[in-house]
C-alpha cells in the first residue's frame, strides 16, 4: 500500500512530477493516497496548481498580444485553444475541492487526478538555417565523420533573399542550383541532393536508461519554397526528405558512395516526397520520422530538389529558384 503520509519533500515531489507529466504509476497511486488521507496535502496540491494556472494566465496575455486581434492561421488559433484551457482549469479544480466535502474524497481525487500522458522527451540534435558555415556544398556524398561538417552532394549555394523569396528563417537560405557536382560527369538527371551525416551518439546516452517499452524516433524537417519565375512552361517539381540511420560511421563504405549502398546497408529508414506547387506563396514544410532500432547511431540526411517534369534529358537539370531553409533533426523519446 503507498504511504499515505509522505513527507512534506515527497509530497512537493510527487505533485511536481504529476504536473510536469513524470510520474509513474506507483507514484500516482501513492500521490492520490496522500491526498485522500491529508487536507494538508491537498491544501498543498491546490496551492501549486494555483502558481501554474497563473503562469498559465500570464502565458494567455502574451499570446494574445503577440497573435494581434485576428484573423489568425490554424497553428495561432491552435496556440490560443490550448492557452485558453489552461485558464479555464482554475475553476474545474475548485469545483473539485468543493465536492471532496460532498461526495468523499475517493471518488473525487480519481477525477481530479489527470490520466497519466505519455510522457516524450525531444532532443534537438541538429538545426540549420544556413547562417553561419560553408557558402556552397562540397562536392559529393559524405563518407564518415572525418570529413568537414558541411553540407555536401550537388551544386547547392546559401544566399540571401533572392528572386521574391525571404529566407523562412534568418537572413540566408539554401539555392538548389544543379542536379549534379563539378567532376561527377553523371548520366542524365533530375534531382539536386544534399547531405549530411549526423553522429548522434552524443544525444542518445541520455535515453541510456530506456527499456523495451521505450521507443527512439528520428524526425527530420525541412521547408522548401519556389521563386515565381522558377517554373517555365511543362515543368513540375517536387521536394524529397529522407532520413537513413546506420549502426556504424560510413568511413569504411565504398568511394563513391552509391546511393543502392546506402538504402541496402541502414538500418532503419525515411522517406517523404511531396510536390512543389510553382507560384505558390510562402514556405512548405516537409517532415519525415522513423522508428530508431537500438543499434542506430549515426543518421544520414538527405534533402533533394526534384524536376518532375519535363523527364531527365542528356544535360543535368538546372534549378533557377528553388530554396531550403531551417532543417531540423530531433529525437522524440517516448
Amino acid at each position: 500500500m503507498p504511504d499515505p503520509t509522505p513527507s512534506r519533500d515527497r509530497l512537493h515531489d510527487l505533485i511536481s512530477r504529476q504536473t510536469d507529466g513524470l510520474i509513474t504509476p506507483e507514484e500516482h497511486r501513492e500521490l492520490a493516497a496522500a491526498l485522500e488521507a491529508d487536507a494538508a496535502a491537498r491544501k498543498q496540491w491546490f496551492l501549486r496548481n494555483d502558481i501554474d494556472l497563473a503562469l498559465a494566465g500570464r502565458a494567455v496575455e502574451r499570446v494574445e498580444r503577440s497573435l494581434g486581434p485576428g484573423p489568425w492561421g490554424k497553428s495561432d488559433a491552435a496556440a490560443r485553444k490550448g492557452f485558453r484551457a489552461a485558464a479555464v482549469a482554475g475553476p474545474v479544480l475548485a469545483a473539485v475541492g468543493m465536492a471532496v466535502g460532498v461526495f468523499g474524497a475517493s471518488a473525487v481525487w480519481a477525477f481530479a487526478l489527470p490520466r497519466m500522458p505519455s510522457a516524450e522527451t525531444v532532443i534537438r540534435v541538429f538545426a540549420d538555417s544556413f547562417e553561419s558555415g560553408p557558402k556552397a556544398t562540397v562536392p559529393a556524398l559524405p563518407r564518415g565523420l572525418d570529413e568537414p561538417d558541411a553540407w555536401r552532394g550537388d551544386e547547392a549555394r546559401v544566399v540571401a533573399a533572392r528572386q521574391g523569396v525571404a529566407p523562412a528563417a534568418g537572413g540566408r537560405m539554401l539555392a538548389f542550383e544543379r542536379s549534379t557536382f563539378a567532376g561527377e560527369n553523371p548520366p542524365a538527371s533530375a534531382w539536386s541532393d544534399v547531405y549530411r551525416f549526423i553522429d548522434t551518439r552524443p544525444f542518445l546516452r541520455s535515453t541510456q536508461g530506456l527499456t523495451q517499452e521505450h521507443s527512439v524516433t528520428a524526425r527530420l524537417s525541412a521547408r522548401f519554397a519556389l521563386a515565381p519565375d522558377a517554373c517555365g512552361d511543362g515543368e513540375a517539381y517536387s521536394a524529397c526528405v529522407d532520413l537513413y540511420a546506420f549502426d556504424r560511421d560510413l568511413a569504411e563504405s565504398p568511394n563513391p558512395l552509391p546511393v543502392a549502398w546506402v538504402v541496402e546497408n541502414c538500418v532503419a529508414s525515411g522517406k517523404k516526397r511531396v510536390p512543389l506547387v510553382c507560384g505558390r506563396d510562402g514556405w512548405q514544410r516537409v517532415e519525415v520520422e522513423a522508428s530508431l532500432p537500438p543499434q542506430a547511431k549515426f543518421i544520414l540526411v538527405h534533402i533533394a530538389a526534384v524536376r518532375d517534369e519535363p523527364k531527365p534529358t542528356s544535360e543535368p537539370a538546372v534549378f533557377r529558384g528553388h530554396f531550403m531553409d531551417d532543417v531540423v533533426l530531433d529525437l522524440h523519446v517516448r
